[in-house]
């Protein structure tokens, strides 16, 4: 690791790290130096990851909770402070909700949009509000929002509760970044493109997709982990307020 993506010392969360993004955000973290808190909705997923990323010499612990659930974040939150630590590094990356699938505005009602507007945008906020408290009484700080160009970008695929929700986020990252700056909080967020997984990313139209994006290939979960191990170091720190494009450079809807 670079001098300046150094996190020794430092406690962080991630939400949704169960698997895939959130999972190589988590290993990144730790590989930094980081103590990392891993989040899921499954327990035993979390699990699975905290054990890992101590098999590889890295620390973390499992903290199984519902992003959308206050009082189950109270309660987490309850469990971390009687471990001695505070969260000094928030990534707030869980936004696919169970069992939602996308479908066309027009073909769409309120029962449809709820699940994902409370995962990505009351998720978000809850997170932000209950850790943004104990970063202004240290000094100290790090929210960072893992999005999408679905919250810029006007996409065909029936993502538009998705892309609403995270446009929200993202707004919020910025009022939270000018509100608290002077108490050495930072906060930013990611806006991801094309990501490769390992359900997707050899089918053709992926490969299609792949051979679009100006790098030549899909995101990987490490490209993000680094991405957001930069934003929380020190390195970082007089990066606040943006909304940063993860995306190979691609322009993907346009």
């Amino acid at each position: 690791m670079d001098m300046l993506i150094d996190l020794h010392g430092r406690t962080a969360l991630v939400t949704g790290a169960g698997r895939s993004v959130g999972r190589g955000i988590a290993e990144v973290l730790a590989s930094a130096g980081a103590f990392v808190y891993v989040n899921d909705l499954h327990v035993e997923r979390a699990t699975e990851v905290a054990e890992s990323i101590a098999a590889g010499g890295g620390a973390a612990a499992a903290l199984a909770f519902d992003v959308t659930d206050a009082g189950a974040l109270g309660h987490a939150l309850e469990a971390v402070a009687s471990d001695g630590r505070a969260i000094e590094i928030l990534v707030n990356n869980a936004g696919i909700a169970e069992g939602w699938s996308p479908v066309l505005f027009s073909q769409s009602g309120p029962d449809d949009w709820r699940a994902i507007i409370d995962l990505n945008l009351f998720g978000t906020m809850n997170l932000v509000r209950a850790c943004l408290p104990s970063m202004i009484d240290r000094g100290w700080g790090r929210l960072i929002q893992i999005s999408s160009g679905a919250g810029s970008v006007g996409l065909p695929i029936g993502v538009s509760p998705y892309g609403a929700a995270k446009a929200g986020a993202e707004s919020l990252i910025r009022h939270v970044a000018v509100e608290n700056g002077r108490h050495g909080v930072t906060a930013n967020a990611l806006a991801l493109g094309l990501m490769a997984n390992a359900a997707t990313s050899t089918s053709e139209s992926m490969k299609q997709m792949a051979s679009s994006i100006p790098v030549g290939r899909l995101g990987t979960p490490e490209d993000v982990g680094l991405a957001a191990a930069w934003l929380a170091s020190e390195g970082g720190g007089f990066v606040t307020g943006q909304v940063i494009h993860l995306n190979g450079g691609s322009v993907f809807g346009r």
